[in-house]
């Protein structure tokens, strides 16, 4: 059938899926670490809080970013980014 793209393994999206979850995680994990690292180091003791707000903020911000570009099941999305049956 020429046109007609294989679907995905099975194998294939969980992998993807599990490199997104794990990259979220690191973004909202690894800016409070180095606050703790700043603040133990610099005699401080906001920058984890700072790191923790901001990580959070832009790991949940990316988070939507992701799954705003999945359709539903049973729809594709066409170039204007409206889905359609």
């Amino acid at each position: 059938m020429v046109g007609s793209p294989n679907p995905p393994q099975p194998m294939a999206v969980a992998m993807e899926w599990v490199a997104k979850i794990t990259t979220v995680a690191l973004e909202m994990f690894l800016p409070a670490v180095l606050g703790g690292y700043l603040d133990h180091r610099w005699g401080t003791s906001f920058l984890s809080l700072i790191g923790l707000v901001a990580g959070v903020t832009f790991g949940i911000w990316h988070l939507i970013q992701m799954t705003k570009t999945i359709p539903p099941r049973g729809r594709r999305l066409d170039s204007d980014g409206d889905s359609q049956s």
